[in-house]
């Protein structure tokens, strides 16, 4: 909890169906945790179920009073897609930013240099390629190639740990092969 794709009024009401049915099977205590990130060195953003706004001690809802406002307006919206603008929700899809049938912008040369640096980090640390970063976090950097820490974090996948230990490395491959970069080596 919460579902993270939970965004049309049927997904809400099952989370909410979800947590009813977990909470009511406790017979004398009830414990309610969350984790701040979906897995280690990931982004610590989460935020515990909205279900729970009002219940835990001491925290206020985020709704003001729940009679006033509908589950649906307390939503975020959902992740869009950079191109067309439709609705993302395979998870793949949400993590390019773009959809799987909108033409990719991906540089090659850029994608294949950060998977060569990937597999010697993870070689370094003893690690699945993957732990480092995934293909969709590859891709998407290669797709957008941040030019700044800012930027490097809104990627999904990059997260305050991934950020620190890879963000320099990152960076500067990303700002070597934009064009800025080579319109400079041209000049000199």
């Amino acid at each position: 909890m919460p579902l993270n794709y939970a965004e049309t009024p049927e997904q809400i009401e099952e989370e909410r169906r979800l947590l009813y049915v977990g909470v009511t099977r406790a017979r004398e205590h009830l414990a309610v945790t969350w984790s701040l990130a979906r897995q280690p060195g990931g982004r610590g953003s989460r935020k515990p179920s909205r279900f729970l706004d009002g219940l835990r001690p001491g925290r206020q809802s985020r709704a003001g009073t729940r009679a006033s406002r509908s589950v649906t307006s307390r939503t975020k919206s959902p992740a869009r897609c950079r191109i067309c603008g439709t609705a993302l929700v395979e998870a793949a899809a949400r993590k390019l930013g773009r959809c799987g049938d909108c033409p990719s912008s991906v540089d090659e040369e850029l994608f294949e240099q950060l998977r060569a640096w990937r597999l010697e980090r993870a070689q370094e640390q003893k690690v699945p390629a993957y732990v480092v970063f995934t293909d969709a976090t590859l891709t998407a950097l290669a797709e957008t190639k941040p030019a700044d820490e800012a930027a490097l974090r809104a990627v999904p996948g990059v997260g305050q740990s991934k950020l620190e230990r890879y963000g320099p490395e990152v960076l500067k491959m990303c700002r070597e092969a934009s064009p800025e970069h080579a319109t400079d080596d041209t000049r000199k």
